[in-house]
Parts: structure tokens; sequence; C-alpha cells
């Protein structure tokens, strides 16, 4: 279809929205996108390196490198292929929907030894080698009927071996061509439409793929009159049990060729709409980014809220920080010599506890492979201990100066008895003034000594609080050093993986 043609009905099978034929600019936006997300994905393998099954980031290098190979090679044309179990009938349908008998049908089985393809006026090569599909199994279907135009033109349409052959090279092959396919058409038997094999490993295991699959229930004419309905409607009850519910389902009698005109409809819608290639990819892509997701948490864990707090104060506690204020407040309420209490290193037991409590709250969520990394990260408990010991041994203990309410308090009573005493000996000799003296005096000593006591409270409490914020920034300091930075050197990897997966 050329350019200019910008308008459909539909843009692939068992999609109803319209669509419209991407313009040059939109296909190369489209394509480095896809080639962007590419970029990710092979950045997250790179990323997550042992964190991922080394089976799972092989698997998922090869899908990548054939995907952007697919995108290369693939622009241009649309690739239908005819998948499904032994006895199905994929190579009769192959023939009736090319018009042609180029594919091997018969009743031995496996019978489809080799994959087959039909291609409509469009260079194929490069994709059929992807695929596998070998030179003398090609058929071009201009050099064989006519020249020109056909409504087909850009489809390549491949006939599969069987996925559930006994012969283990046929079943490779469909694994290989799958990822490559534009629009799946699974071919089923009236007998073996529930088979588990098909639905499980295959319909199910692709169902992020439902936009670009037709379903057919092939040889309709070996079903007795009345019983369609009855298998038509059993199909598309497991199909959306697969979580394939309502994609396309065809009843055919490839034999007969009968009920293809609707299969044949289904591809040329397919091949009318957008770049196949791009959404098959990204579909592709899809699967990949899903199972490699498998690795990695929904999230990375709090490191800085609730837990974190909860944590340093429980080390505070057991460093006997607390202790020490409380003997600096008591400080202030007594102007003698009060004992000040010293903090020390915190409790093995208490130390291993804390630790497993934030290696588990780090843990939640994460993959195994993750969790060991968190668990190796975090040191030992000994070494925590002595950490967090250093830090509060090193925060000094403010005094409580008794020194200045002490004099105050001294100079106030000395002053106010003096104004007592002199009152006491009539000075001054008028009655007035002497009693004001000796009040005054009386009050000056009495006042002395709250002012004094109330000061040296107040210098004992500052000096707890100095101490427990001191104390407190130190021993959070070694938390942060000790628990908080290992995990966050995992988590910020984690975090990367999780992120580059977010395409």
């Amino acid at each position: 279809m050329s350019e200019g043609n910008q308008t459909g009905t539909a843009y692939g099978p068992g999609q109803t929205a319209a669509y419209r034929t991407m313009t040059f600019e939109e296909r190369s936006s489209a394509i480095n996108g896809v080639m962007r997300r590419l970029d990710r994905l092979r950045g997250a393998i790179d990323q997550g390196g042992d964190f991922f099954d080394p089976f799972l980031a092989a698997r998922a290098k090869e899908e990548i490198a054939s995907a952007e190979e697919r995108v290369r090679a693939g622009m241009g044309v649309t690739v239908a292929a005819l998948a499904g179990g032994t006895g199905s009938g994929k190579s009769t349908l192959f023939n009736a929907l090319s018009g042609l008998s180029f594919a091997d049908a018969g009743e031995l089985r496996p019978t489809t030894e080799q994959a087959s393809a039909c291609v409509w006026n469009a260079d194929a090569d490069a994709v059929l080698d992807m695929i596998g599909v070998h030179p003398s199994r090609r058929i071009d279907y201009h050099s064989i009927l006519t020249e020109g135009k056909h409504d087909l033109d850009s489809l390549i349409l491949l006939d599969l071996p069987d996925h559930d052959s006994v012969e283990v090279k046929h079943s490779v092959l469909v694994d290989q061509a799958l990822p490559l396919v534009d629009i799946l058409i699974w071919v089923l038997d009236p007998q073996k439409y529930a088979d588990h094999l098909i639905h499980e490993s295959y319909l199910s295991a692709m169902r992020e793929r439902r936009d670009h699959m037709i379903v057919v229930v092939n040889q309709v004419d070996t079903v007795p009159e009345g019983g369609l309905p009855k298998i038509l409607d059993d199909v598309k009850m497991l199909l959306e049990r697969d979580g394939l519910k309502g994609i396309p389902v065809f009843p055919v009698s490839a034999l007969n060729r009968t009920g293809i005109d609707p299969v044949l409809e289904a591809l040329r819608t397919a091949i009318q709409g957008t770049e196949s290639v791009i959404a098959t990819t990204q579909a592709e892509l899809d699967g990949i980014r899903r199972r490699l997701s498998a690795s990695v948490g929904v999230r990375e864990p709090e490191l800085e809220g609730e837990v974190f707090n909860r944590i340093t104060n429980s080390l505070v506690e057991a460093t006997g920080a607390p202790a020490v204020a409380q003997s600096l407040r008591q400080a202030g309420y007594t102007l003698g010599e009060t004992a000040i209490a010293t903090a020390d290193q915190p409790a093995a037991s208490m130390v291993v506890a804390t630790r497993d409590s934030w290696i588990a709250h780090v843990k939640s969520g994460l993959p195994d492979r993750w969790q060991e990394a968190v668990t190796k990260a975090i040191p030992d408990p000994e070494r925590i201990r002595r950490t967090v010991g250093g830090a509060v041994r090193q925060v000094s203990v403010p005094s409580v100066n008794r020194w200045f309410p002490i004099g105050l308090m001294i100079t106030g009573i000395a002053i106010g008895v003096a104004a007592v005493v002199l009152a006491a000996f009539g000075i001054p000799e008028a009655m007035g003034p002497r009693v004001v003296l000796g009040v005054v005096g009386g009050a000056l000593a009495i006042g002395s000594i709250v002012l004094a006591r109330s000061l040296h409270a107040r210098a004992g409490r500052r000096a707890a609080q100095r101490y427990e914020a001191d104390a407190v920034g130190a021993i959070r300091s070694a938390v942060e050093r000790m628990l908080v930075e290992p995990a966050e050197i995992v988590l910020a990897r984690h975090r990367q993986v999780r992120e580059s997966l977010q395409v």
C-alpha cells in the first residue's frame, strides 16, 4: 500500500479500530523507539549481570539480537505463520490459502519436515534466512502466476512443522520462528483442540501477542452435523482461559477450501495496516521484558523511613547514651557533685538482632539473588558493634557548670542577709524604710536560691540535649555507613535494572 493511502477499517487480527498506514516520519520514529527499547533491554541485562539466571540472560540476548535483525531485515513485509499440532492440516490450509500445491500434505506424520514459505511480491530472503526456511522451500507467488499487484502483496506465509512432533528439531524450528512472525495462525483440529501442550506452552504463553493471532478450527467437514457450534464454543472458552478472549476463531475445511475467505480477509487487513514488524518486535520485547522482570522486584524498600529510625533508636538505647543524658539532667537538680554515666558499644545480641531486622526489611520484595547480595553487603555484627561503640565513645560529655549558679546564690544570700541585719540594727532610722530593706533583703536571699537552682537545672537540661543530639547524630552516621550505604549500593543497581526494564 502506498503512503498516500491513509484510510482503512482495521489494523490487525482481532482489532476493530481504524488504522492508517505509517508516514515515513512515523515509521522512522517507531523504528527508533524499537531500537531504544532494544538498547535499554541490553543495558538491563548488562547491569543485572549475575542477578539474572545465566540461561535466562543468554536467551534474552539471543532474542534481542534476533529482534534487531528482524527489524533491519523485515521492514515492508508481513510474516504470517500456520502453527499447530500433528494432523491439524496446516499444509493443506497453506495450499488452500496460497492457491498452490506447494506444501507437503498427506497421511504420514509428521508430514511437514521443513518450513515452507509463499511470498507475495516482497524481498523476503533476509527474513526467511533468519527464520531458517531453506531456499528450496520458498516459492514466489508471482513467479508461478501473474506479474503485477495483488491484494496480498508484501505477505510471507509460512507452513511450520508440527510443534508436537516426535522430531525435536521440528519443535526447535517452531520456537525459533514464532518470535519473528507478525501474524500467528493457530490451526486446531476438531479432535485435539483442547491439547494441553498448545494451550500451555504456546497460546497462553504468548498472550501478549493476542492482537496478532488468528485461530482456525480446521477439518470441520469431519464434524458430525450439529456438532460444530459446541466445538467453537469450547475453543472460545479455552482461549478465554488462556487470556485470549475475543481473538478471531474461524471454522475452515482446508481440504474442501471452504471458510478460508475470512482468513484471507484478516491477512489482507493485517498487511494494510502499520508496519507489522514493528508491532511484532514490540510484542517480542514485551515478552523478553516480562521474563527478565521476574528477576527484579516491583520496587525498592525505603531506607530512610520509620524502620531506619527504629533501628537507630534501638542502638542508641543499647549504647547507654540515654543514661548519660539522664545523669546530666540529674546533675542540674543538685548543686553538689553528681556521677555522670558513660556510654559504650552495645551488646552483641542486640546488634545481631538489629542487623537481622534491617536485612529482613531491605530484602522484602526482592528476588533471591538480590536478597543474597543484600545479606553479603551488610557488615558482620561485630564490625557494626565496634563502629557504633567507637562512634558513641567519641562524643564528648558536656559539663554542667555549677559554679556560676552557686556564686550567684552566695552573692544574693550575702546581700539579702546584710540588708536584713542592717534593718535589725535600726538602719535606716525610719521604720518604713527599715521594714522595706528587711523584706527586700529576705526576698533577695530566697530569690537567689530559687534562681540559682533554676539556672543549674536549665544547664543540666541543655547539656543533656546537646549530648543526646551529638550521640544520636554519631550513631546515626555509623548506622548509615554500616547498614544504609551497603544496602543502597545493591538497591541502586536493582533500581537501575528495574527502570531499564520498564520500557
